[in-house]
C-alpha cells in the first residue's frame, strides 16, 4: 500500500547570528505499510513523526527519497489518481475541536466528505450519516447538534465518523487519545480497534505513550530525531524493545501511567468524602 523509500527532509532556518542553516527532519526514512494492518509510531516530540505523516499526506514534499501509494508516485499522480488518493487517505488530527468548523452541526460537518466523493440521493445520505454517528457510539439525535456542544471525547467520535465516511485504504491518527482520561481512551481505543478489523483498513497510530502504542498495535516503530531506531513485528509488552532508547520510553510509560492512576483513585476518594458529607 504505503511504501517509504530512503526519504529526507530538510527545512532552512537560521541561527542566532541569522546566518543560514539546514535542519534535518528526517534521516533515511524506509518502512512499509500493509493493506489491512495496524502499525503504532511512537517518540518524543520532535521525533519527526508528525512530519512524516504530512509527507505520506501529500501535505509536504520530501527534500529526498520516494512515497508511493499502490505502486505509484504519490507526486506523479495525475487528477484523477489524486482525487482518488484524497479518498482513501484520511486523517485524525490530535485537536479535535480545532479539526470541526463550529458553524457546522455534526450532519453538515459528515456531509462534507461523503459530497466530495459521492453524489447520494439526500435519503442515502441522510442514512449514512446517521450509521457513522451510530457507529461511533453517538445517539442519532446528535447529528443536529454542534461541535462545542460535545466532550473532549465525542469530539474525537465525530472526527473518526469523518475519517471513516470515504471507506479509506489508510488513517493516520496523530496523537488520537492525548488529553482523555484513562476511561475514556480506552473506550475509544477499543472503538478504533473494532473498526480497523470491521473496515480492514491500515491505521498508522502516532503517539508518545508506548502503552497505547502497544494496545493498538504488535508493530512498533521507534522514531528519535528524525530516525527510526527500532521495528518491533511482534511486541507484545514493554519488555520486548532491545534500544537504550525504547527502553526509556517504556520506563516513562510505565511511570506516567502509575502517576496516572494514582491520581485517578485520589480523584474517587476525594468525590466520595464530598458526597459523605452532602449525605
Amino acid at each position: 500500500m504505503i511504501e517509504i523509500e530512503n526519504v529526507y527532509k530538510f527545512y532552512n532556518s537560521k541561527d542566532s547570528n541569522r546566518k543560514k542553516v539546514k535542519t534535518t527532519a528526517l534521516h533515511d526514512i524506509t518502512l512499509k505499510l500493509n493493506k489491512n494492518c495496524c502499525y503504532s509510531l511512537i517518540g518524543e516530540s520532535g521525533a519527526g513523526k508528525t512530519v512524516l505523516a504530512k509527507l505520506i499526506l501529500r501535505l509536504e514534499k520530501p527534500s529526498k527519497g520516494v512515497i508511493s501509494f499502490n505502486n505509484f508516485n504519490i507526486w506523479k499522480f495525475n487528477k484523477k489518481q489524486l482525487r482518488a488518493f484524497r479518498q482513501k487517505v484520511q486523517f485524525v488530527f490530535q485537536d479535535s475541536y480545532s479539526s470541526l468548523n463550529p458553524r457546522l452541526t455534526i450532519s453538515e460537518s459528515l456531509a462534507e466528505p461523503i459530497r466530495n466523493f459521492e453524489k447520494l440521493p439526500k435519503k442515502l445520505e441522510r442514512e449514512k450519516i446517521e450509521y457513522l454517528v451510530t457507529t461511533v457510539g453517538l445517539p442519532v439525535k446528535s447529528i443536529n447538534k454542534y461541535p462545542h456542544q460535545f466532550s473532549g471525547g465525542e469530539q474525537k467520535r465525530i472526527c473518526i465518523a469523518r475519517a471513516i465516511a470515504t471507506n479509506p485504504e489508510l488513517i493516520i491518527f496523530d496523537e488520537a487519545v492525548s488529553g482523555i482520561d484513562s476511561t475514556r481512551k480506552k473506550n475509544i481505543l477499543d472503538l478504533l480497534k473494532n473498526l480497523q478489523q470491521n473496515s480492514k483498513s491500515t491505521y498508522l497510530f502516532i503517539t508518545h505513550d508506548l502503552d497505547v502504542a502497544l494496545y493498538m498495535s504488535q508493530n512498533i516503530i521507534v522514531m528519535r530525531s528524525g530516525r527510526f531506531v527500532e521495528k518491533r513485528t511482534n511486541a507484545k509488552m514493554l519488555n520486548d524493545f532491545t534500544s537504550s532508547y525504547a527502553q526509556r520510553l517504556a520506563r516513562a510509560s510505565s511511570a506516567y501511567a502509575y502517576s496516572r492512576i494514582y491520581k485517578e483513585l485520589l480523584n474517587k476518594k476525594h468525590r466520595g468524602v464530598k458526597d459523605e458529607k452532602k449525605n
